[in-house]
């Protein structure tokens, strides 16, 4: 039986053998990505796994030593072996499989990974404060700031005020506004700020067309990083839950089309088909993105 983890800032998905489920553990500022899965295996089915899958953010592009991995499946499933990768991996091989081309997942933060002909190139998944430009946590920190800021009339988004409203509310009953919470509330407002826009609101249109071009740049940058053949048309596509909005990714589409000539292509599944899909394409696995623990 194998065990398919795929960790992210707003929540985490299992998959064992066919069954999904989703967990509202996050991979938050406050804990590493070992101390995070740790609680997450406290809450599974205690059975052996043979073969663990982890997708994980918090990575930054690099899986780094795999052993702390490795001895925690050990410790909970007796696990053999344990197959540790970016998320953005995992998305890659999920939505495009074999293809050349470009993925990019827009969740609570950003990763592109471009691949072609089994070389990856990686750009953003940076994190909060050095990156994730366009993420969740950036578009719904710029709509509160701009909101908190016309408050305090340093700002005149009365737009966003009258949108945010119910997170404005929220963010007043903060007692650590620099904390856990307080980012959680960024994320969660980017849906308001995404629906604002839909519906006309200016200001909350700007932060999206603001968004759209660092977005762009990050799909161009991972394409670069794999090729220079300027007659290629690499295929690109879009996954986490901020790409459900067309209003959003059409103004993503738009700055990608300002560089790149690619074909657009609907994604074929996620991480967590990606993940062992990457196991099985890269026994020995992809440095520094993917790396492979064995008992």
């Amino acid at each position: 039986m194998d065990l398919v983890v795929d960790l992210g800032q707003s929540g985490a998905r299992i998959k064992i053998d066919n069954q999904v489920s989703q967990l509202q553990i996050a991979k938050l500022t406050t804990d590493s990505v070992v101390e995070t899965l740790e609680k997450i295996f406290k809450l599974l089915p205690q059975a052996q796994y043979s073969n663990v899958f982890l997708s994980l953010t918090g990575l930054l592009g690099n899986v780094g030593d795999v052993a702390p991995y490795g001895k925690l499946c050990e410790k909970f499933f007796n696990a053999d072996q344990v197959f540790v990768m970016d998320d953005g991996l995992a998305a890659y091989l999920g939505a495009l499989g074999e293809k050349n081309g470009v993925v990019l997942t827009l969740g609570g933060g950003v990763v592109a990974v471009a691949g072609n002909n089994g070389n990856f190139g990686h750009a953003d998944g940076k994190g909060q404060i050095f990156g994730d430009f366009g993420g969740g946590f950036w578009v719904g920190q710029q709509g509160m700031r701009r909101a908190i800021s016309t408050l305090d009339q340093r700002d005149d988004a009365h737009d966003l005020v009258k949108l945010l409203s119910a997170e404005l509310e929220s963010h007043s009953k903060l007692q650590n506004k620099t904390g856990v919470d307080a980012a959680t509330l960024c994320i969660s407002a980017a849906k308001t700020v995404i629906q604002g826009a839909e519906n006309g609101v200016t200001s909350a249109q700007e932060i999206l067309k603001t968004a759209a071009k660092f977005l762009g740049a990050t799909v161009t940058a991972a394409w670069s990083k794999v090729s220079d053949n300027t007659q290629q048309k690499p295929s690109i596509t879009f996954l986490g839950g901020l790409s459900r909005s067309d209003f959003y990714t059409d103004l993503i589409r738009q700055e990608i089309n300002q560089k790149l000539n690619c074909d657009y292509v609907k994604a074929e599944s996620d991480h967590l088909t990606g993940a062992p899909l990457a196991a099985k394409l890269y026994p020995q696995g992809v440095e520094p993105l993917f790396k492979i623990w064995k008992r």
